[in-house]
């Protein structure tokens, strides 16, 4: 990825953290979705590089937020504050593990279409990701979709984090 392009998501985040007085500081991680920096506020801001996934994730934190969800089965949900649909930033609490965030890949309401195939490969995949701890993600996904509606496809470990202490609560 350009390094031009990275720089305007730094400029978006700047322009968002000045709008509300606030200041951007570290970088908190990077993927391909967009780039998470802490403010001076002690809350998160996320800058997306596309219209669909900042939308995807606005609609499942508000989702969570009508149901008063701050945490699913133990793992703490990050909290929206605010969001720019212009600057495609969501502000939201920081957690501590255990916690499931990063929602850009959910779908709300619908699961998205693939193949049998597919999906066990899928499958395959995360739990050799997840090793002893796919059984709990595969509840905690279960939970997400049966209890509020959300089609969690991006469990991975930097998503999903257990307690530091023990594999599983």
């Amino acid at each position: 990825m350009s390094n031009l392009f990275e720089e305007s998501l730094e400029v978006r985040a700047d322009l968002y953290a000045a709008a509300r007085r606030i200041r951007r500081d570290c970088k908190l991680g990077s993927g391909k979705d967009g780039t998470v920096f802490q403010t001076s506020a002690a809350t998160a801001i996320k800058v997306f590089r596309h219209t669909e996934t900042f939308n995807r994730e606005r609609e499942c934190y508000a989702r969570l937020a009508e149901m008063s969800v701050r945490s699913v089965l133990g793992h703490a949900v990050p909290q929206m504050m605010d969001s720019d649909e212009a600057l495609l930033v969501i502000e939201m609490t920081i957690v501590e593990p255990p916690f499931i965030l990063d929602f850009a890949s959910a779908y709300v309401d619908y699961p998205p279409e693939f193949s049998d195939d597919v999906m066990e490969d899928w499958r395959q995949q995360k739990h050799f990701q997840f090793g002893d701890n796919w059984g709990h993600v595969q509840i905690l996904l279960d939970v997400l979709e049966n209890t509020y509606g959300i089609y969690f496809l991006d469990p991975s470990p930097g998503n999903i984090k257990f307690d530091e202490t023990t594999s599983e609560p």
